[in-house]
């Protein structure tokens, strides 16, 4: 009977649990900002591997519209404990100058009537499917993890890992723009966010067509294992010219409030990392590693545009990217904190743009990923035996 007990017990799924300071967050958010004015959905996502995320998805008429991600955790199996990573995800800002430097569009704080799009089932067909009030788009897919030459005979004839993840969009109509706001979790734990704008442009039509810049800041509030013990650093790479060129990676703590500016010759990457948190008793500490997913850099006579990344300490009323130079205060110390960070990603339409663009503009994308560092003690689900094995 003991044996049989504690067999049902040792086998049993971890339930996901919401850290008490991020939960305590989570109360007094919802407080301060009402009743929810769009749709909530909750959702625990299982994988194949055994791996899954448990989130919840809302999308918002007001009060900054658009999709947000609340409370996502990560699970490795279902008897692993549960990893809470986000606790509130969302885009801070869509700005749009154009180039003659009129007009400047702020396209999420700007406006009072803009909308989350109602989609249309019938324009997204299985393995699709519309959920929250018909305004999120759900689908569940295949990607290809990793490959190992060396790991199979014959020679030459590779292992090879499809995963699965878990797409979430939403698109926010802008005026003649239509915004389409992506997450993307998948079954090792990486978080992908993407920003696409599509739609014709506000002079389609003429002859002659007027270039301008999208811009995309998101605000990531990121409470890896807990709020209250995180801390940042900027990663960087550096190489010594001479022959025979040597490299340097550097990993800067970041101690105080700021922001950074992305090098495309260094690397840049910023990290978060928890003061407790370990795969064993002996690894590493565990981190998330914002990667960004950029064309080029924007810049513009606004002062929050001229960073690409910003460090904050987690404040409620912090919400409104335009106002980020106004969010740092001088000293104030980011060391085993509760931190949000900012980061914007730019997309450049040209002057006179080519003829592909005449009627409705492809969609262009920019985003980033947040890798997780040191959350598994090897390659996630090695070895694999079997094509597309999971």
């Amino acid at each position: 009977m003991l044996a049989l007990a504690w067999g049902s017990i040792a086998f049993a799924e971890i339930e996901p649990v919401t850290p008490p300071d991020s939960a305590a967050k989570a109360a007094a958010e919802a407080a301060a900002q009402g009743p929810l004015v769009g749709r909530s959905v909750s959702e625990t996502v299982k994988f194949k591997s055994g791996s899954q995320w448990h989130l919840t998805v809302q999308t918002r008429d007001q009060y900054f519209p658009g999709i947000i991600i609340k409370g996502a955790s990560f699970q490795k199996s279902p008897t692993s404990r549960s990893i809470y990573v986000l606790h509130d995800g969302r885009l801070a800002e869509i700005f749009v100058p154009y180039h003659l430097g009129s007009p400047r569009f702020k396209d999420i704080s700007g406006f009072n009537w803009m909308k989350m799009l109602k989609l249309d089932p019938a324009d997204f067909p299985p393995p699709r499917e519309i959920i929250g009030g018909g305004k999120i788009c759900k689908e569940v897919r295949d990607y290809l993890a990793w490959m190992n030459g060396e790991g199979r005979e014959p020679p030459l004839v590779p292992l090879v890992r499809y995963g699965q993840e878990v797409v979430y969009f939403s698109v926010l109509g802008a005026g003649n723009y239509a915004y389409i706001m992506e997450w993307t979790f998948r079954d090792d734990g990486t978080i992908l966010a993407r920003a696409g704008s599509t739609g014709p442009k506000l002079d389609a039509g003429a002859p002659v067509s007027i270039g301008h810049m999208h811009n995309f800041t998101w605000r990531l509030d990121i409470d890896l294992n807990g709020a209250d013990a995180n801390t940042a650093f900027w990663k960087s790479h550096s190489e010594n010219l001479t022959v025979p060129s040597t490299g340097t990676d550097n990993k800067e703590l970041i101690n105080i409030e700021g922001s950074r500016v992305w090098n495309p010759e260094q690397f840049n990457t910023l990290e978060i990392r928890d003061a407790r948190l370990r795969a064993g008793p002996q690894a590493p500490l565990t981190s998330y590693e914002l990667m960004p997913l950029r064309s080029g850099t924007a810049r513009h006579s606004e002062p929050f545009t001229q960073a690409d990344f910003w460090v904050t300490r987690y404040d409620p009323a912090q919400i409104r990217a335009v106002k980020l130079p106004s969010y740092i205060l001088a000293g104030q110390s980011t060391i085993n904190k509760d931190l949000v960070i900012w980061y914007t990603g730019s997309e450049h339409h040209e002057n006179n743009s080519r003829a592909e663009d005449f009627n409705t503009v492809p969609v262009i994308w920019t985003g980033f990923e947040l890798d997780p560092q040191n959350l598994w003690d090897k390659t996630p689900f090695y070895p694999c035996t079997d094509v597309g094995c999971g």
